[in-house]
């Protein structure tokens, strides 16, 4: 049995090659992922050693919540007159908040990798940085730049240039261009020195960020240790295996979310390659019936027959294991490259093919390809063999009473699941679980009971194309509804991914809608100011010195524990700090309880309804706050507010008792009003010096900004759908696999067509036409499971996000029709081979 199985793969090759691309389809993307993953994974271990470099040992600031306060500058001196220590260097360090702007006024993108500044540090055991060109930092109004990020962005040596700062804009020089180890290996990321004190001033801070330390060779580890731990009270002294440990942790934790995205991209492009291979085998062994049944009358039992067929599915899965390995290397750098054209820029890394990958690859090939097979194999196994010699025999199939049983069975069993990650769950692995269980039970159950919509459906979507196409369009329809069983399987993986995508798209459309009403309803602002990051306090000064505006306030962000009295004590959360005075000119808060400002109480504060639920706050609560900055208060409640979705966080401080105690200094939005009769023109014309000065920053329009965050959510949908948008094609290839198999499997039929009289050119176009009916069935389906889940997803995220249902109809009709045109293309090359059998041959086979 193993021999005539090596001698059916050799003799049906075609058949063969159409099998193994359906599982290198499903190997590929899953390699894809863990390249990728461990390719950017090596790159950032390796970066993970050369940060810690000769460092032996760090001393840092800790606290419990918030930035930690830094160290103070005569730690320093200290440090470094520990017997054993070689030498000391301060780091003061700052990430995406010194942002250069280049000759042409432009600005480097926070979309993507950072922009770090650092105080320069001369001791090169404890820098890696050297300079490759020019002089190193060493006054005020001097920066030098990393080589790649000073070429990439259009910056030279000696001239000026601006950098946003928490503090201002200010001017400064290039002085210099330096290199990260030999090698400058940035992995995309922006770096910028500064001499030390000077970017203490740009940041507004006086201390270090933490001090680093090398020691002697001689030293003794133990003693020095013992001695910076004595100095370090209060901080925390760490040591270098600790530091690159750290650091590859944080750079993994990243990696690791990347890496989960595309397996679970992975994971749909794998469940749709199953439908294929489940069908191409279905179809291969249903062409097969005769010989299968000679293999019956000379001796073989069902269970040799379930061996042949599961041993060819072993040398498939084996050959398409192999060949995925190298294709999904193709397709890990087809991805980078994808990601990098969308803006999500992912940094040049190795190609790292690991055993782990080359195993799941072998798991993923010979598993799937052994599962796909079970049900086929058990049906060819079935037929009795007297009656599989008759023309016209086929394996035994499933009774439709049992399908509908289990697919109605399988159906609710999913929707529930998936109800219950939406509704229930609370731990992300079980929300994760119970989705993705939940869609396969409905994906599957659906598959299921399609066939028995399969007929109709294909009618009415055939009905056009009947009436155009003439004897061609019919016999098209007649041919899609004639296997409903086939049909569904085969539209099942396109069903899938237009699932997936409508699904993104309702969601996506419904979080849009919100905003419109939510911004009509309660935004009052004329002009909303942000940025991509934070931004100085100096602009929302600017923007109230033109004179054109009337009310301008900003919104500020930080941290600080609020004993509430709630069932979990004191809890640590994000609080905003604003002018309560001006709120009402510029937003409709929707206040429940009390009012927004009370100028009669010394440190006032808002809280939200569902805060104020939870914890059982009223109006005239007295709450203790302890801010990140060390300082704490007693603030009165003065107002409940039930609308969080302009200021999504549950309490809103005022800038007196903000400025009092230290906290943030920046901006992270602005709102202002127009002063009367003045016109938009009018105040654009003002805004432009603000807006050329600090070209990070965005002065819109309410009805701008929104068309702005529309476009956001537009951008993070079409990196979805881009992704998803490959489990369609490997959708769209099973259905020209389908009907390349579905050609052999009626050559002598097609023959007979010829033979009365149909032409080349109408059988093309019959072909074409069943392939688009395939295709427009299952992206019916897949629209209308997406749209289900939609409105799930919808009804199971959080008011202040979307309560409402709005379907994007016209978008989900084009992905209708487009996935028919697809089909259409998809059965170019069966087509074609159909148009080219030989009349008599057909008729002989």
């Amino acid at each position: 049995m193993l021999r005539l199985t090596l001698k059916n793969l050799a003799a049906n090759r075609v058949r063969f090659a159409l099998t193994t691309l359906a599982v290198v389809l499903a190997v590929s993307f899953v390699v894809s992922s863990f390249v990728l993953t461990d390719g950017l994974r090596s790159s950032f271990d390796s970066l993970s050693g050369e940060i810690v470099g000769g460092t032996d040992y760090e001393i840092r600031p800790v606290a419990e919540f918030g930035e930690p306060e830094q160290l103070d500058q005569s730690l320093l001196a200290e440090v470094a007159s520990v017997d054993g220590v070689s030498s000391a260097a301060p780091v003061v360090a700052a990430e995406n908040t010194i942002r250069p702007i280049n000759g042409d006024g432009e600005e480097i993108s926070l979309n993507g990798p950072p922009q770090l500044a650092f105080g320069w540090i001369d001791d090169q055991r404890l820098s890696n940085l050297t300079v490759v060109d020019g002089e190193a930092p060493d006054a005020a109004g001097e920066f030098s730049m990393d080589v790649d990020a000073a070429a990439n962005h259009g910056f030279v040596v000696g001239e000026t240039y601006g950098v946003l700062t928490p503090t201002g804009r200010s001017e400064v020089t290039l002085t210099g261009l330096t290199s990260f180890g030999e090698n400058n290996d940035t992995l995309g990321a922006t770096l910028m020195q500064f001499e030390l004190g000077y970017l203490n001033e740009l940041e507004g801070s006086t201390g270090f960020d933490s001090i680093v330390v090398a020691l002697d060779g001689g030293a003794d580890r133990g003693s020095v240790e013992s001695r910076l731990d004595e100095l370090a009270a209060g901080a925390e002294l760490i040591d270098n295996t600790t530091l690159e440990s750290e650091t590859r942790a944080d750079f993994n934790s990243g990696i690791d979310i990347i890496g989960n995205v595309l397996l679970g991209f992975a994971g749909i492009s794998l469940f749709v390659s199953i439908f294929i291979i489940y069908n191409t085998f279905s179809i291969v062994l249903g062409q097969r019936t005769k010989e299968l049944a000679l293999l019956r009358t000379v001796g073989a039992d069902p269970v040799q027959i379930r061996r042949s067929v599961q041993a060819e599915a072993m040398v498939i899965g084996v050959i398409s294991s192999v060949i995925g390995i190298g294709t999904g290397v193709a397709v890990a750098l087809g991805l980078r490259s994808l990601f990098n054209a969308i803006g999500a820029q992912l940094p040049d890394s190795p190609i790292v093919v690991s055993a782990r990958t080359m195993l799941v690859a072998a798991a993923v090939g010979i598993g799937v390809t052994l599962i796909s097979a079970v049900g086929p194999a058990r049906k060819a196994s079935r037929v009795p063999a007297i009656a599989a010699l008759r023309d016209g025999a086929a394996a035994g199939e499933v009774s439709g009473r049992v399908r509908f049983a289990i697919g109605a069975g399988l159906t609710a069993i999913g929707a529930a699941a998936g109800a219950a990650g939406l509704f229930v769950a609370s731990a992300t692995a079980s929300i994760v679980a119970l989705l993705a269980l939940g869609a396969i039970g409905v994906f599957i159950g659906i598959t299921m009971l399609s066939p028995l919509v399969a007929v109709p459906l294909t009618k009415l979507l055939g009905w056009p194309g009947s009436r155009v196409a003439g004897v061609a369009g019919r016999l098209a329809k007649q041919n899609a509804g004639r296997n409903p069983q086939r049909t569904a399987t085969t539209a099942a993986a396109l069903m899938i991914g237009l699932a997936m995508v409508s699904m993104a798209l309702t969601v996506g459309e419904s979080v849009k809608a919100q905003l419109r009403a939510t911004l009509d309803s309660s935004v009052t602002a004329d002009y909303l100011v942000t940025d991509d990051g934070e931004f100085p306090a100096t602009v929302a000064a600017e923007l109230e010195a033109t004179g054109v505006t009337d009310t301008v306030t900003s919104f500020r962000f930080d941290q600080a524990r609020i004993a509430t009295g709630g069932p979990d004590g004191p809890e640590v959360t994000e609080i905003v700090g604003t002018d309560l005075g001006k709120l009402p000119a510029l937003f409709d808060l929707d206040i429940t309880d009390g009012v927004v400002g009370d100028p009669a109480v010394a440190d006032p504060i808002l809280v939200s309804d569902e805060a104020a639920t939870t914890s059982g706050i009223a109006v005239g609560d007295v709450l203790p706050v302890e801010f990140a900055g060390g300082a704490s208060g007693e603030l009165t409640v003065i107002g409940i507010f039930a609308d969080d979705v302009v200021v999504d966080d549950d309490y809103i401080v005022d800038f007196s008792t903000w400025t009092a105690v230290g906290a943030s200094g920046v901006d992270g939005w602005v709102a202002m009003t127009l002063a009367d009769g003045v016109t938009t023109e009018q105040a654009e014309a003002a805004f432009a010096p603000i807006a050329e000065t600090y070209p990070q920053v965005s002065i819109a329009t309410s009805g701008d900004y929104v068309e702005t965050l529309e476009g956001t959510i537009d951008q993070a949908l079409a990196t979805v759908n881009v992704m998803v948008a490959l489990a369609v094609i490997i959708a769209l290839i099973g259905i020209a696999n389908t009907l390349a198999l579905s050609v052999f499997e009626r050559t002598r039929e097609l023959g007979l067509l010829r033979a009365v009289g149909m032409t080349r050119r109408q059988l093309r176009r019959m072909v074409r036409l069943e392939a688009g009916l395939v295709a427009l069935f299952g992206a019916t389906l897949g629209v209308t499971i997406g749209v289900l889940f939609g409105w799930a997803a919808v009804a199971a995220l959080p008011a202040t996000i979307t309560s409402t249902l709005a379907v994007p109809t016209t978008r989900i009709l084009i992905l209708v029709a487009v996935a028919g045109v697809a089909g259409l293309i998809a059965a170019w090359g069966p087509a074609r081979r159909a148009g080219r059998l030989d009349v008599l041959d057909a008729i002989a086979s």
